[in-house]
């Protein structure tokens, strides 16, 4: 990893706590008084319901920043490609809300905004998931039109290096996860990878070093 890389903070859930403390820190290890703070909700693109709800939350989430909204193609009040970017561009931190990992991956792809994002944590930004977001900052996720058995590989962005990250699925003892590496393994893509499950209550912490925070409950790792 790079030495100046910024932290990628990835919690499972946001309806525990885990989330408010996270961003509260996330803000904080800025350092900086007044930090930027970048919003994609591609996650919930097909929502104006969820955006029109989301968006204040949001505004609580990171009170004292200035929060700056990321809209893509495919989003309601998209913008044009240079003005998204240039939000990215500007940000201290990028937040990716929660929803549908494969509408998320779909509307960012389509923008190359991994581009982005990537090139935004390389010089020092910090990226914060929750739950579809955080799997969005991995490397890879599978859709699933009708059964687990026609599912397909989902290409995230992979701003968090070759983490393979599920969220707040225990009940089922990671299934979709167990499905998501056995899709990487018959395409020769899981030698590099890791795949982790952050439980409900959990969250790990990326360091520019590579090396992974665990905060709240332990995550699952998937060997």
């Amino acid at each position: 990893m790079m030495a100046n890389a910024g932290r990628v903070y990835l919690v499972a859930s946001g309806n525990d706590g885990s989330l408010e403390a996270m961003a509260a820190r996330a803000l904080a290890e800025t350092g900086t008084r007044a930090p930027r703070v970048a919003v994609s909700y591609a996650p919930i693109a097909d929502s104006p319901e969820q955006l029109a709800s989301m968006v204040p939350l949001v505004g609580e989430l990171f009170k004292g920043a200035e929060v700056m909204r990321v809209a893509l193609e495919g989003e309601v009040g998209a913008m044009n490609h240079a003005a998204a970017r240039d939000v990215v561009e500007r940000a201290d931190l990028v937040f990716v809300v929660g929803g549908d990992p494969v509408l998320g991956a779909k509307i960012l792809g389509a923008a190359r905004a991994e581009v982005w994002l990537r090139a935004a944590r390389a010089r020092g930004a910090a990226m914060l998931g929750v739950s579809a977001g955080s799997i969005l900052l991995g490397a890879w996720w599978a859709a699933w039109p009708d059964a687990f058995a026609q599912g397909t590989l989902v290409e995230c962005t992979r701003v968090a290096g070759g983490l393979v990250i599920d969220c707040h699925d225990e009940a089922s003892d990671w299934e979709e996860l167990r499905l998501v590496k056995q899709m990487c393994e018959s395409k020769g893509l899981a030698e590099r990878a890791r795949f982790i499950g952050i439980p409900t209550g959990g969250a790990i912490v990326v360091h520019s070093d590579g090396s992974h925070e665990t905060v709240g409950k332990p995550p699952f790792h998937l060997t």
